[in-house]
């Protein structure tokens, strides 16, 4: 399923998983809100790693003698990842050029650049490059499970030296086709974290430590920040180490402590998750809408670019919208 909401079976539900889905995109909005090297450091590090390696703890590998395995996850992905990409892609288009052509500001590059995807898209439509790279990423990592484990590791690895390489010349490439096999090397990472996870118990004490080894190489200086949209895999291998401890971190801490919260908590915090689609596609073009420099942004515009969307997808996901909208079934 999409990293982006809880899988759609009550059983199959995770309150601990939905938190951190809920966390790491509060924490998209924080960074797009403010700049500068502490939120850099602080949230870019891991709120984008930490969906794509959710997709690889929840993966559910098929045997290689299944038939059409590939053609089958991408049907599967299109139509709760691109469905409400592109109908919140038409939906905010339209609503900006009418905007644009109002302030005689309309030109090519505005219908253009959100069309196209990749890098290039800043201002509202600036997270738009994640779906289509977390689309590509969920069909490439079934498409390699066709080879050996020792192959994939190797081909995962080149993939990812080749855009830490050249990340500026693939980032601006359309629908971040560039950029999306940079989730590969944190889909296993996650796979891993999935195979072991029965042998952690301690979870909360585990996952303490990881976050205090991953953050270590940040206070030290030693380990520079992500970004994948623009092909910034920060300092070679340790920033990506650093990713993945940090997000595995959070992952069993929350996992630890949510065994011990009342079931409302676990209630609420899927309620929430099924937000977090819409959240991270539309907070953009609240903030530009609001039109406040980065400097002079106080805390009420973190709010307000959080509570605005998320209260609408909660309405809409009572709704026969819920699904293009959402990539989620109607809440009955």
């Amino acid at each position: 399923m999409a990293t982006l909401y809880a899988p759609a079976g009550a059983a199959s539900r995770s309150g601990a998983i939905d938190a951190l889905r809920v966390l790491a995109v509060a924490g998209i909005v924080a960074g797009h809100v403010w700049s500068g090297p502490l939120v850099d450091a602080g949230l870019y590090t891991w709120h984008v790693p930490a969906f794509f390696l959710l997709s690889g703890y929840l993966w559910k590998p098929r045997g290689p003698g299944s038939r059409r395995a590939v053609p089958a996850e991408a049907r599967r992905r299109f139509a709760t990842i691109m469905v409400p990409y592109v109908a919140w892609l038409g939906l905010t288009l339209v609503l900006h050029l009418v905007m644009l052509d109002h302030r005689g500001q309309l030109t090519a590059d505005g219908v253009a650049l959100p069309l196209v995807g990749g890098s290039e898209n800043a201002g509202p439509f600036g997270a738009y490059w994640f779906m289509p790279a977390l689309f590509l990423s969920a069909v490439a990592y079934r498409a390699l499970e066709a080879v050996p484990l020792a192959v994939r590791v190797a081909i995962i690895i080149g993939i990812t030296a080749v855009i830490h390489r050249f990340g500026d010349v693939l980032a601006p490439l359309p629908l971040s086709v560039g950029v999306a096999g940079a989730a590969l090397v944190f889909m296993l990472a996650g796979q891993g974290l999935q195979h072991v996870r029965d042998r952690v118990r301690h979870p909360v004490r585990t996952g303490a430590v990881c976050l205090l080894a991953g953050t270590a190489p940040i206070l030290a200086g030693a380990s520079e920040h992500l970004d994948i949209k623009y092909g910034e895999l920060g300092t070679p291998a340790l920033s990506i180490v650093v990713a993945v401890l940090i997000s595995g971190g959070l992952l069993l801490i929350l996992e630890g402590l949510f065994t011990r919260l009342p079931e409302g908590v676990h209630v609420g915090s899927t309620r929430l998750a099924v937000g977090c689609l819409m959240v991270v596609l539309t907070h953009t073009y609240v903030l530009w809408l609001l039109d406040i420099p980065d400097a002079e942004r106080s805390a009420w515009v973190l709010v307000t670019a959080l509570v605005v969307p998320w209260t609408v997808a909660l309405v809409i996901n009572r709704s026969a919208l819920s699904r293009p909208l959402l990539g989620m079934p109607r809440l009955r």
